[in-house]
């Protein structure tokens, strides 16, 4: 069994290679996991892995199949054909310095949906624990401050052992890829010799608006006209361009290095517009023009659940929207009390001591002009209302604008 670097920055650096100096994305190997996996609905042909993590991932993953015994409906009645990504070029979410194992393309994760980090309990079979445990591999459910029971990363477990034996279900040997361990029978056939549509060379004139290099602002502009998010259109690469590529390349089955420099990127442009191309001219079964971004039913349908995990600033927004709705609503009922009370009051009380000369007296109006003019408190519990519905309809829009953003796939 392999021994796992430590899980510090300087450790993985070591190992694995620097995310930072481009040193992950030539050394991903494509993997075929042995039963079917789907993302948001979509099966996934192959996982992109790093070479030295790729045949613990795979071992892994066949124990899981085997202890199944390989039986596809107990797979999915595990949760374990929820696949919910691995390579990630990003950053530890809250740090702007510590990578993620998920850019050392050393970690994956299952299940999300019930298993989503933070959630105080959740769902992981102990017998998919116990396959990645005997590959010496470090459960996200050990954490000790915040338990991510999703995950689970190719570093040092501390000496953990699994709770049970690996399973025997007599395994047929088969002719496997030499770095994977991947049936090289299972593993994708190169594309085709036929013509794909042209794409555009790999050359584009420089857009007055773009900074930074002309060749991805066009794939960033044309990523997220397919509803992918690379962030800024500015034509320079981040962890949102590699995120949306990322997508992209998977869900359209487009096998290709992913890369982690602008440099790297121009070594696979070409691939990628030509399959954006196809993507913009292919025609869907309504008849409509233009491939978009996957989404599941319950996504589509704006799922409360699936809003909040891939949107958790809905949930505060929402808190704001509710709290600053209902607290302008009392101030605003406050606001009119306070004023009828005092004019009503005021008019009965001076209704009541001039009743004899309210047709005579002229001065009546003017003096009943003193009383309307007057600015009680009233008033400013108004105006106070008026804030707080400002802040509440801000608040929705904030809300309807992350919802739609998580049902037409832009978030992730």
């Amino acid at each position: 069994m392999t021994a796992w670097p430590k899980d510090t920055q300087a450790a993985r650096n070591a190992f694995y290679g620097d995310p930072g100096k481009g040193q992950i994305a030539p050394q991903m190997v494509p993997i075929v996991p042995p039963f079917a996996m789907y993302y948001e609905g979509r099966r996934v042909k192959s996982i992109m892995f790093h070479r030295k993590a790729a045949p613990a991932l795979l071992a892994a993953l066949n124990e899981i199949w085997d202890y199944c015994q390989r039986d596809q409906k107990k797979i999915d009645a595990a949760g374990v054909s929820n696949y919910a990504g691995a390579y990630n070029h990003r950053m530890v979410r809250g740090s702007a310095t510590k990578w993620s194992n998920h850019a050392y393309a050393a970690a994956i994760d299952l299940n999300a949906g019930e298993n989503a980090l933070g959630v105080k309990k959740g769902t992981m079979p102990q017998f998919v624990v116990d396959a990645f445990c005997r590959q010496g591999a470090m459960w996200g459910g050990w954490y000790t401050s915040r338990p991510d029971w999703m995950h689970f990363e190719f570093v040092d477990n501390g000496g953990r052992k699994p709770k049970s034996p690996a399973p025997s279900f007599g395994r047929v040997p088969l002719l496997a890829h030499p770095e994977t361990g991947a049936p090289l029978d299972e593993l994708e056939a190169p594309p085709p010799a036929s013509s794909p549509p042209a794409a555009p060379p790999n050359v584009q004139p420089l857009d007055p608006d773009v900074r930074g290099d002309a060749v991805l602002f066009d794939v960033q502009r044309r990523l997220k006209a397919r509803r992918y998010s690379p962030g800024v259109l500015d034509g320079r690469w981040g962890s949102g361009t590699s995120g949306a590529l990322s997508g992209f390349m998977n869900d359209r089955g487009l096998v290709l290095p992913l890369p982690s420099s602008v440099d790297e990127f121009h070594g696979i442009a070409d691939q990628v517009r030509a399959e954006l191309a196809r993507a913009e001219t292919e025609i869907q079964p309504d008849g409509s023009v233009g491939w978009y971004r996957p989404v599941s039913a319950a996504r589509a349908g704006a799922d409360p659940k699936i809003v909040t995990q891939l949107a958790p600033e809905v949930v505060p927004a929402r808190r704001n929207f509710l709290a600053s709705l209902w607290a302008a609503i009392l101030a605003a009922l406050s606001a009119v009390w306070e004023t009828v009370r005092g004019y009503v009051s005021d008019a009965w009380n001076f209704f009541t001591d001039h009743r004899d000369v309210v047709d005579d007296h002229p001065g009546l109006v003017s003096a009943a002009w003193e009383h309307v003019t007057a600015l009680p408190s009233g008033v400013w519990l108004l105006l106070g209302a008026g804030g707080l519905f400002f802040i509440a309809n801000n608040s929705w829009r904030a809300i309807k604008t992350s919802t739609l953003a998580v049902t037409t796939g832009e978030r992730q």
